[in-house]
């Protein structure tokens, strides 16, 4: 009957049923998507395109046109949405993706990469410059981690009980229980689970509960090993542990925060920036920028004044050439009585592993035999040289080296370690520079929300910022 109706109709010049010329219409359509879907890479466009049929498989006549019941089929198949309509949620669902994320929709559409290509190599420098700061912040953290630990190793090995205080039996409760526990569970991994935790369980009650019985043990060994390491050796003149963790500390700040004016997630207020057209973010981002430098530079240069008169003997109303020319040199003395501290350090070392007393072990004659010899006298004037010599009689010296020129050694390094403060600054301010080379070149995204992003400001091999996706 379904044949007949439509003979009829075609007899009459109606055409093809409607669902038919439904079809027909979206497979014309579909012809001209393909190339326009694959380049969007949506799934709604290529709906209708997967529902039509082949060009040599479309149907001639009326005798070959599907059943009705394949229309809603073919309906469902695009989403339930005629095609017009798709197209239109389509586009309206890339320029939203425009108006928020730019780069997404200029990547997915094909665009070609901003950047001129005269910010390539400071793109390429940059990229290395931050993959170094990110080396260097690691091993700083870890440096700072093993420095940390060490202090509280030998201060709680070394507390006496006789001290009124209970670190030293503390630490070595869980040092005992620690140790203990581990054992118990590496050595119960044959055993059923509850065993095995029940095993490790006593042994870390085992653990606390001897501690009182060790509580003596290696007081005055470890006690000797942290006073050689904070009164005779070469963190004597940084401060001792405490010091280089401190200036370690400062360290780890510096270069996060030249990490993140890399990354453009640098501390910021973005509130007028936001309301900018976008032609003007450029020389505002320029502006900006430009500013945060010079207030950098500022800041680095006053330090390193202040510096150079409290700590290397620079006179206030001194010129510039002459504050930096006095640091230097006070650094080179610094320099070169570090280097005969670590002449000492390498003498001193293996006698206090063996457990000597680290200041009773260099004898009079033995002091005097190394400051002759460790090349005083080519750098300072002969009688100070000879004030660095004790009487013979004496039974002993410390193995710390001592300035002919009367400055302390203890804490020396400490104000060539706070040079980093300034070197930090200027480091953030170059940083800064390079952010303007890189906004005028087009390498970095001056968007207010790329900085709240996961990954940095540019792409890795330059150009757009990566999008979304593809970060992801």
């Amino acid at each position: 009957m379904a044949k007949d109706d439509d003979g009829k109709k075609e007899d009459a010049g109606l055409g093809a049923p409607p669902a038919a010329a439904e079809e027909a219409g979206a497979e014309a359509e579909a012809e001209d998507a393909p190339a326009a879907a694959k380049s969007a890479g949506t799934a709604t466009a290529a709906g209708p395109a997967k529902a039509a049929a082949p060009d040599d498989e479309a149907p001639s006549s009326s005798d070959d046109a599907p059943p009705k019941s394949d229309a809603p089929a073919a309906a469902e198949d695009a989403g339930d949405v005629p095609p017009e309509d798709a197209a239109t949620v389509q586009d309206a669902a890339r320029l939203s993706e425009a108006d928020e994320h730019p780069a997404m929709a200029q990547a997915a559409a094909g665009a070609p990469k901003r950047g001129a290509a005269w910010g390539e190599p400071i793109a390429a420098v940059e990229r290395k410059w931050t993959a170094l700061d990110a080396k260097l912040i690691t091993g700083v953290l870890v440096a700072q981690l093993l420095v940390l630990v060490a202090w509280v190793f030998l201060a709680g090995l070394s507390s006496p009980t006789t001290s009124g205080t209970k670190a030293g039996w503390a630490f070595r409760a869980v040092a005992g229980a620690v140790a203990l526990g581990c054992a118990a569970w590496f050595g119960a991994k044959k055993r059923p689970e509850k065993q095995r935790l029940g095993a490790t369980l006593a042994a870390i009650v085992v653990g606390i509960a001897i501690a009182p019985v060790w509580r003596n043990l290696g007081v005055e060994y470890f006690d000797n090993v942290k006073g050689w390491l904070q009164e005779g050796s070469t963190l004597t003149l940084m401060g001792g542990l405490r010091g280089v963790a401190t200036r370690l500390t400062l360290w780890l700040a510096l270069l996060g925060a030249s990490l993140a004016t890399a990354m453009g997630k640098h501390i910021h207020v973005d509130v007028i920036f936001r309301f900018l057209p976008v032609r003007l973010r450029v020389p505002a981002a320029v502006v900006n920028f430009g500013a945060t430098a010079v207030v950098c530079m500022a800041a680095a240069w006053g330090f390193f004044d202040h510096i150079a008169v409290q700590s290397f003997g620079a006179r206030l109303e001194d010129t510039a050439g002459a504050k930096v020319a006095k640091s230097v040199h006070a650094l080179g003395e610094h320099a070169f009585l570090t280097r005969k501290q670590i002449s000492l350090d390498l003498r001193t070392l293996p006698r206090v592993i063996g457990g000597a007393p680290y200041d009773r072990w260099m004898s009079a004659n033995q002091w005097n035999e190394w400051v002759k010899g460790a090349g005083f006298s080519s750098r300072y004037p002969q009688e100070q040289v000879d004030g660095l010599l004790v009487p013979e009689d004496s039974l002993s010296h410390a193995p710390l080296v001592i300035d002919p020129g009367g400055e302390s050694t203890r804490g020396m390094l400490v104000h060539a370690l706070n040079l980093v403060f300034p070197f930090g600054l200027l480091v953030i301010a170059l940083r800064f520079l390079l952010r303007i080379l890189l906004a005028i070149s087009g390498h970095i995204d001056l968007d207010p929300n790329a900085a709240h992003q996961s990954e940095p400001s540019h792409s890795p091999g330059g150009g757009d910022p990566l999008p979304v996706e593809e970060a992801r």
